[in-house]
Order: structure tokens, then C-alpha cells, then sequence
């Protein structure tokens, strides 16, 4: 109690500072149950890249102990919180409520243990109270049925709950919050819903005893400051865990769709002590579609032709999200450039020797107008040998902040990006029909500065400008 308590205060006396600050940005991914063949490194590099400094990530099993050790570590080296979200595989529908308790206790007690010194926000169930909405036919606790020709339940009331239901659910998040707290009473417990209006849920939180520190909602719809009022009476601080628009309906709509969220949440964190959001998700799904949840992510996946997942490069709002970050708040640093790389000139490099290296270096001069590191020729080198490609490895320059720091598409003419684009990988000013064309497609959304600077990269003009790339490797490095 007293530990707690000091904490309180703590939080108290940091308010002021706090709501003058921006919100702390974060967000989604599933480095442990999705997209082995994206490296924790890879996914970390595109949330520091972005100016976030926290990545939420479902642990579903203690068997993801390492892994979450692992990615810790790696997030540490970047400035970056993990935010753990406690979801346990178990069957609320077969399982004693007893059980379930018993269960979550013991999972969040042995997470919270093992990671005291890391972490020190941990997120405590997912959207469960969706499991208990009431739904056709069922009985309300006061006897009366609901309606059988209704479909499932909104849940703004207390009264939208199938009790059996939520008596497992409560087990559950019970179990986790009691469970966390006694392994670390310091720590703080984010707990809420799905969002979409599940606001009877906290009164039944509340209710049952269930303590959290930080209330978390999910929001997808346009009406926030309604849930924002009604959150204001338990008189926690507020975390947006999820929030995003996907691109079903185009890149422009989602970069759109996510810009208007993040103004609204930088307004109003003041006012209802809004304290962190979090965009679902980093990296597209496309193995969920056609659901809408397969295009929800700031970069694309793909599958390669042996089967595996590789990034295809940011949408437009990634570049969207990126720079909203840096115009407030604390993001500031991140404005500021990189120190000046000592500069290369192609024709200076040894053509005649064609191996990992010297190609490496190549593509360092060609599209940051430096030589690499010995540590990112090697990393990049190895790649190579496994199989990455020329225009695979282009695109991962290009998607860096050094080379978005040098073209600064968000704040180009198309017009511009394409004759400097031509100029950069080809040598050369666009032809007449050439810029028409790709002014065109971009325009009409059809590709985008990405895709045009790669599509160039896949020329005859691209390999016959720059042999080296494309020479047969007859020496090892």
C-alpha cells in the first residue's frame, strides 16, 4: 500500500510536466506469434525510425519469456519501452472461473517477476469483455430476456453483460491484476476495452474489485470525447492502445483516417490526461484477407518466392505518422540530421573487383552518398549471400531516415521527387512522356515514391548505369 501510494504522489507531483509534454507514441506488433521472418532488430528499427519510443506486443504463453527477454534487449538499445499486453490462451467457456483465476495469477506473477528491472507498464487482458456481451435470447440479471431478435449487445452498460460470461472474464482479469501487484506493487496496470462504446464494462471492473492504474481504450470510431468524459470519473490517466484506420479503401484514406486520430489525441491529452497512443499495427497481415485486418499496417509485407515475408516497402502513413511525431512535443531530437558522412564518389570505387563487398558498398554511395560501416557491410553482405537482392536491398536504404532526411518526399512536388529519382539512380533528367506518366500514377495513388524509385531500379537503363550491381560473383569476400 505504501509503495503504491508513493507512486501516486509521484505521478501527482509530474502532472504539470507531463500534460506540457506530447503524448508517448507507440506502436503494435506480433513479433511472437506472426512474421518469423521479420527480425525483431527489423521491426524495432521501423518504430525508432518512426520517432515512437514504445512497441506493443501480445504475450500470450510464459513460452514467449525469451523472446520478450530478446526483444527487450534490442529495444533498450534503441530508446524504445516494450508494453507487454498479458493475453492468456486459456478457455474461458470450459474452464472453473477458479481456474482461470488461479492461472492468470500465476502467469502475471511469473512475467512480472522475471522482468521487474525492464518493464515497467504492463497491459492486462485484450478486449476480453467481448466474450461476455450479451447476445440474441439471453438472460438479463434481472430476469427479464434480451430481446431475441436484437443482435449483440453495444455494451455502454453494465447491463450488456452475459453474467456467466463476464464471471470468466472477470476471473481472468482479476487473476492478472492481483497477480501483477503481487509481484510488483510499483508497477502500473493498464486495463480496459475494446473501445466501441464497451464502457459498462469498467463499471463492472469496478464492481468486482479489479484495481488497474491506467485506463486503456481502443478507438476506430469518429465520436472520442464521449468515451473520454465517461473514463474521466475513475480518475486514471488514459492510454489509446490501438488505433488506426486501414487501407482498404486506399493509402490517401488511411494516412488521411490516422492524421485526423493523432490531432485529435494531442488536443485533447491535456484535458483527459491522455497519456500514450499506440497505432494498430506496424506491419501489414495479408494472410487475414480479405478482412480489413490484413491492410491495417504502416508497411507492406510480402511473400517472396520460397515462401517467406519480407517488408514491400512504407505507405503514406507511415511517412503521415513519422512526421506528425516529429513537429511536436518532445520529438525534437528527432529532427535533427545525423552527422555529416564523410562523402564517395562512385567512379572512385574499384569496379573491376565483384564481390558482396564492394557491392555493399556501391549501393552506400549510390543511394546515401556515403560508404557503409564495416558492421552494416558485413550485415549487409551476409544478407546478400542469403539470398537478398540488389532491388531488396536499394529499398532498405530507402526506407531509412538518412536517405529520407536527403529526399524529403512528404515535403516534395511529385514533379520534384521524379527528376531527382531519375537523377539519382539513373543519371539523367526524366523524358518528357516519362515524367507526364509517372506524375500521372502517382497522382491517381497507383504506386507509390517507393514503388516509382524501385520500378526504375528494375530497368535495363538502371543495370546497364551501374554494373557493378549486376556482375557475376566469382570471389567471395
Amino acid at each position: 500500500m505504501i509503495a503504491r501510494l508513493c507512486m501516486a504522489l509521484a505521478g501527482l507531483l509530474g502532472v504539470t510536466a507531463a500534460w506540457s509534454a506530447d503524448l508517448q507514441w507507440g506502436v503494435n506488433g506480433h513479433p511472437f506469434t506472426a512474421y518469423p521472418d521479420i527480425s525483431f532488430e527489423q521491426q524495432l528499427d521501423y518504430v525508432r525510425d518512426l520517432g515512437m519510443t514504445s512497441y506493443r506486443v501480445n504475450v500470450s504463453s510464459l513460452d514467449h519469456i525469451a523472446g520478450l527477454a530478446a526483444l527487450v534487449k534490442q529495444a533498450k538499445a534503441r530508446g524504445i519501452d516494450i508494453l507487454p499486453v498479458i493475453t492468456p490462451d486459456l478457455d474461458l467457456d470450459a474452464e472453473t472461473a477458479g481456474d482461470l483465476y488461479a492461472k492468470s495469477y500465476a502467469m502475471a506473477v511469473t512475467l512480472v517477476s522475471r522482468f521487474r528491472d525492464d518493464i515497467r507498464v504492463w497491459e492486462l487482458g485484450n478486449e476480453m469483455e467481448i466474450h461476455a456481451l450479451i447476445t440474441a435470447c439471453e438472460m438479463r440479471d434481472d430476469g427479464t430476456q434480451y430481446d431475441c431478435s436484437w443482435g449483440t449487445a453495444g455494451g455502454d452498460d453494465p447491463s450488456h453483460y452475459f453474467t456467466p460470461r463476464w464471471k470468466q472474464v472477470s476471473a481472468v482479469l482479476r487473476g492478472l491484476s492481483d497477480g501483477a501487484e503481487a509481484a510488483d506493487p510499483t508497477i502500473r496496470k493498464a486495463m480496459g476495452t475494446a473501445g466501441w462504446g464497451h464502457t459498462g464494462a469498467f463499471e463492472r471492473m469496478k464492481a468486482d474489485g479489479i484495481d488497474w492504474d491506467i485506463s486503456v481504450w481502443h478507438h476506430y470510431g469518429d465520436d472520442l470525447k464521449r468515451p473520454l468524459e465517461y473514463l474521466r470519473q475513475f480518475g486514471k490517466p488514459v492510454w489509446i492502445t490501438e488505433f488506426n484506420r486501414s487501407s482498404e479503401k486506399g493509402e490517401q484514406d488511411q494516412a488521411d483516417g490516422l492524421l485526423d486520430m493523432m490531432r485529435q489525441f494531442r488536443d485533447l491529452r491535456a484535458e483527459y490526461r491522455i497519456e500514450a497512443a499506440h497505432i494498430y499495427e506496424l506491419l501489414d497481415e495479408p494472410y487475414w484477407a480479405p478482412s480489413f485486418e490484413a491492410v491495417m499496417g504502416l508497411v507492406r509485407l510480402r511473400k517472396t518466392e520460397d515462401g517467406r515475408w519480407t517488408p514491400d516497402g512504407v505507405k503514406l502513413a507511415y511517412g503521415t505518422a513519422r512526421g506528425f511525431i516529429a513537429g511536436g512535443g518532445n520529438a525534437e531530437a528527432l529532427t535533427t540530421a545525423p552527422p555529416a558522412a564523410a562523402g564517395c564518389d562512385r567512379k572512385s570505387l574499384n569496379s573491376t573487383v565483384v564481390n558482396r563487398a564492394n557491392q555493399v558498398a556501391y549501393l552506400y554511395c549510390l543511394a546515401l552518398h556515403r560508404l557503409p560501416t564495416p558492421a552494416e557491410q558485413w550485415r549487409d553482405s551476409l544478407a546478400m549471400k542469403r539470398g537478398q537482392g540488389i532491388t531488396e536491398m536499394l529499398a532498405k536504404l530507402m526506407e531509412t531516415r538518412e536517405f529520407r532526411q536527403a529526399q524529403p518526399v512528404e515535403r516534395m512536388t511529385n514533379a520534384d521527387y521524379i527528376k531527382g529519382i531519375y537523377m539519382l539512380l539513373l543519371g539523367r533528367e526524366p523524358d518528357g512522356r516519362g515524367l507526364s506518366d509517372y506524375l500521372a500514377r502517382l497522382g491517381r495513388r497507383e504506386l507509390t515514391p517507393l514503388q516509382l524509385a524501385l520500378e526504375l531500379a528494375g530497368s535495363d537503363e538502371f543495370r546497364a548505369a551501374h554494373p557493378l550491381l549486376f556482375s557475376e560473383i566469382k570471389a567471395q569476400p
